[in-house]
């Protein structure tokens, strides 16, 4: 064997490495840390609460109490995981880790496809390996899953227009539609809007629409799409009259488009300065987006000097309206969270796979080095999250409450605010009260019951009442009371 291809396998030895650490770290991971507050723990406790009333169409906020700001489907996918792996936060998370795996495979064809072997590695190392993509493959939320369905069909898209083999063709163009069913299910509209932006731009130049029009079995593929997606939305509305309505007015064009919406049933406005979505693009993107801007950078100081060398193709354009069109869509809306660019971050995996991929031998060493960033920075922050994880979380303050040595404990009340992960880790029974009067109604004659209270506000009770309470634990800025002997 000749020196370089020592070399050359050497450095794939690193890339098959790095990805499967990657992976590795995220898996081991997942059920180390509690569930958060506010999101994640709200989510575990409505998928709970499918798994408890085994109730597949309609998610639960609380007891009777619908939860119709998102489609189910990644609901649906974490019930199944607690029913396999029982009710904990591994398997709470594992479907967005499947799910992320999904988007890697997709990218691995679509990148295969249009350029190579090569570059479909580099794809995948660059994807697993960007800050966002994983930290949110292992969290419970619905961007994963509403990823997985955007890349598939942007992905089956491009197979479906560009393959050369006619079956091969027809395969990925149902695929497309039957990803359009599963984005309604994921996130409803927005999802078919931020995978169809990029789909659009692309196809206005040469007459590209109608070709699409031409190409596509759009009369079959709206079936399929509404096969999938359809029943439940029918289900649903027929079981909460008002749901559409709501999800697809309130939750798709009220929330972005009116800062000061007050319709949100279940959570709270997330309001920035406009223009914040391209800070999260920036940092959910690193260490890749700091390679891609240090490329922008020379190729515009090379056009100043009127040496430009990057010529755009027709693949080249395509990648770029999916990178773009969402961090353009949301820059003028106030209301968003950062894991909104998550979609985007297969686009930008593919984009320095296309800048990077042919000159690999000269590049390898630097992005290997790269790739080892977020890894690393993952452990650390497990560990973190492992010692410092309930800063956001009920779980421990619960947990004394369970080791705490009474015999017949009563209810666990939360005074003026029960977060979400109180009633997740105590399946339920953490009940609220706002108010003297509420606490007292709810104490046992024969039982011990417990308080939690923070910030101090066990002094907003009178002194009889405080002087029944002993305190148990302390943990942040809670504290745990239980009613003494």
């Amino acid at each position: 064997m000749t020196d370089a291809f020592l070399k050359s396998s050497s450095r794939w030895f690193w890339v098959y490495a790095l990805i499967l650490f990657a992976i590795l770290t995220r898996l081991f991971s997942l059920g180390l840390y509690p569930l958060m507050d506010t999101s994640e723990a709200r989510y575990g406790e409505i998928v709970r609460l499918m798994v408890e009333t085994n109730d597949w169409i309609i998610p639960y906020f609380d007891y009777g109490v619908p939860f119709l700001g998102k489609p189910p489907l990644f609901i649906w996918l974490s019930a199944i995981s607690f029913k396999i792996f029982g009710i904990n936060e591994f398997a709470a998370r594992l479907p967005s880790l499947i799910c992320s795996l999904g988007s890697l495979a997709l990218i691995w064809k679509l990148a295969r496809f249009q350029m190579g072997q090569q570059q479909a590695k580099i794809s995948v190392l660059v994807l697993i390996t960007s800050a966002m993509f994983l930290v949110l493959a292992g969290a419970l939320l619905a961007d994963p899953v509403m990823t997985l369905t955007i890349t598939l069909i942007l992905s089956s898209f491009w197979i479906g227009w560009h393959s050369q083999n006619e079956s091969e063709a027809l395969r990925w163009q149902y695929l497309f539609f039957a990803g359009c069913g599963l984005a309604l299910l994921a996130k409803g509209l927005a999802a078919l809007v931020l995978a169809g932006g990029p789909i659009f731009i692309w196809s206005l130049p040469k007459g590209r629409l109608i070709l699409l029009w031409q190409r596509f079995p759009w009369i079959k593929g709206i079936a399929l799409a509404a096969m999938i997606a359809f029943p439940w939305y029918i289900s649903a509305e027929l079981r909460n009259p008002g749901l559409l309505e709501y999800m697809f007015i309130g939750e798709h064009f009220s929330r972005y488009l009116d800062s000061g919406w007050q319709g949100d049933e279940y959570g709270n406005a997330h309001v920035h300065t406009l223009g914040a979505i391209w800070g999260y693009l920036l940092a959910g993107g690193f260490p890749w987006t700091l390679v891609l801007l240090g490329v922008v950078l020379v190729q515009l100081w090379k056009f100043w000097k009127k040496k430009p060398t990057v010529k755009l193709q027709e693949w080249d354009y395509y990648l770029l309206c999916w990178l773009l069109f969402l961090p353009l869509f949301f820059t003028f809306t106030t209301n968003l969270i950062w894991t909104y660019t998550l979609p985007v971050m297969p686009a930008l995996a593919l984009i320095i796979a296309r800048l990077f991929g042919e000159n690999w031998s000269r590049y390898s060493a630097r992005l290997i080095a790269l790739a080892t960033l977020t890894p690393l920075l993952m452990i650390v922050t497990t560990v973190v999250m492992m010692n410092d994880g309930g800063k956001k979380s009920q779980k421990y303050l619960i947990a004394s409450m369970m080791t705490h040595p009474t015999e017949q404990p009563g209810h666990l009340i939360y005074f003026m605010k029960r977060p979400f992960s109180a009633r997740f880790y105590s399946h339920g029974q953490a009940l609220l009260a706002n108010n003297e009067k509420e606490i007292t109604g709810q104490l046992h004659s024969d039982r011990r019951d417990f308080l939690a209270t923070r910030d101090g506000n066990i002094d907003m009770l009178s002194e009889p009442l405080r002087n029944r309470f002993e305190k148990v634990s302390d943990y942040r800025n809670w504290t745990l009371w239980v009613e003494k002997e």
